[in-house]
């Protein structure tokens, strides 16, 4: 039987879209990303940076008889649009998007996601919900962004204008590069902690996660039609370089597809990067551009290395796919208000799962959702973004780093608790749906 006889399969449908701003149009601060602030902001300066490689937005829609998901990467720092969620649902019936941001330091920040032009530390004095704080109707006053808006949500119409029988695999391995990644939070004897950004000596460090996860999406032939790579590690190789680039992840996606061919869409989905950086970074002219590359490069040998074993559920012509949507409250670091994160959970034939937290949990988290997790692969997507609340939760440390100080827990503004806490909530809601899912099972003659 083919995919297409079956009576109830999985559809899915690629597209994507440029949305690389006018050179023109953004300024380069302090921090080295192109943070889009108001025109005529004192101190800073309108300075043109070199398109390297254009920026994208890619999306995957899964559908089902019962349920769709729109997963957008987007190669921007920062990104979080109501109205691309919104409109996903009302013009295409897309009930669930993730807009997974791969957080390149060499792209853009949404105007008016900085609070204020002093930058991310200005969010250390927060004493609302992001989502009360940030007034979201002036954002689309920003042409890029509007404009990135309306690019995305027709991308997701187009993505669903192609829909075609699908069958989906997953899998995760060991993942060691010369490139990266390393935790940028030395910890020392003495239990003091010095921020090393860059690791040139490939000093050994901890925690990280050595592993690299791969979802594959396969047409009726049994081509590769999408390949999605997890992986965390911050894309800063390029940030104080004046160029615009989708750093090591577009590099990566550009060596996947060239080794899959053109019916194969790659995408970056970055993990639980909050800690971590790749070993070299601040690179300035085209040695610098080609060692960029080439972490892109082993990133994409890895993921194929995974995908060449991936094959669909033996005997089963239908993919199970369950979603489930939990708005978390968790504390401000400083006072006692509260913020609410939006966290889909996504299961996928009880084998492999995805959740997402808007903001840039440290490595750890990711760990333990490994470890306390029910499903054999359960991937966490940082900066991705899935509802209208906490846009974006800034770095969320562990309790023990909340201990140790620095960076990463200085400028943070979430509890310490938080990224326990949010991981606790997946745990419990994937032990729902699958229980949720035997239990009818159980229950049938």
């Amino acid at each position: 039987m083919s995919i297409s006889e079956d009576s109830n399969p999985l559809f899915a449908g690629m597209s994507r879209t440029d949305i690389t701003p006018v050179e023109d149009t953004f300024i380069v601060p302090k921090g080295g990303c192109a943070l889009r602030l108001p025109d005529g902001t004192p101190g800073e300066k309108t300075v043109s940076k070199k398109v390297l490689d254009p920026v994208e937005a890619r999306v995957l829609v899964l559908k089902s008889s019962e349920t769709s998901l729109a997963i957008v990467t987007v190669d921007v720092v920062l990104f979080s649009s109501e109205k691309v969620i919104a409109e996903a649902k009302e013009k295409w019936g897309v009930k669930h998007v993730i807009l997974s941001c791969t957080h390149t330091h060499s792209s853009m920040v949404p105007r008016g996601m900085c609070p204020s032009p002093e930058g991310w530390g200005a969010w250390e004095g927060l004493t609302d919900d992001l989502a009360i704080a940030l007034k979201w109707p002036t954002f689309s006053e920003d042409p890029w962004y509007a404009a990135t808006e309306d690019k995305i949500i027709a991308a997701i119409g187009e993505a669903m204008g192609n829909l075609f029988p699908a069958r989906i695999a997953g899998g995760k391995e060991h993942f060691t590069s010369k490139y990266m990644a390393h935790n940028r939070r030395l910890v020392k004897a003495d239990g003091s902690v010095t921020m090393m950004w860059d690791n040139p000596d490939r000093l050994p460090t901890a925690p990280i996660d050595p592993s690299i996860g791969v979802i594959k999406v396969i047409d009726g032939s049994g081509e590769a039609r999408a390949l999605l790579v997890h992986y965390a590690c911050h894309p800063v190789g390029l940030m104080d370089c004046p160029v615009i680039s989708r750093d090591f992840p577009g590099a990566m996606c550009d060596y996947v597809e060239s080794e899959l061919g053109e019916q194969c869409m790659a995408m970056f989905l970055q993990g639980a990067m909050g800690d971590m950086d790749p070993y070299d970074m601040r690179f300035v002219d085209e040695a610098g551009f080609n060692l960029m590359r080439q972490a892109g490069i082993s990133l994409g040998q890895g993921a194929l290395k995974v995908a060449e074993n991936l094959k669909p559920r033996p005997g089963k012509k239908t993919e199970a796919i369950e979603i489930r949507e939990d708005h978390v409250t968790v504390p401000f670091r400083d006072h006692d208000k509260t913020l609410i994160f939006s966290m889909l959970s996504i299961l996928i034939n009880d084998s492999f799962a995805m959740i997402n937290i808007a903001g840039e949990p440290f490595i750890q988290h990711q760990l333990d959702l490994t470890d306390l997790s029910p499903v054999p692969m359960t991937l966490l997507l940082g900066t991705a973004d899935s509802g209208s609340w906490t846009p974006h939760g800034g770095c969320i440390p562990t309790v023990q780093a909340g201990k140790e100080g620095v960076y990463g827990v200085t400028n943070s503004f979430v509890a310490v608790e938080t990224g326990s806490i949010l991981v606790r909530q997946a745990v419990a809601t994937l032990k729902e749906l699958i229980h949720s899912r035997r239990e009818p099972a159980a229950n049938q003659p």
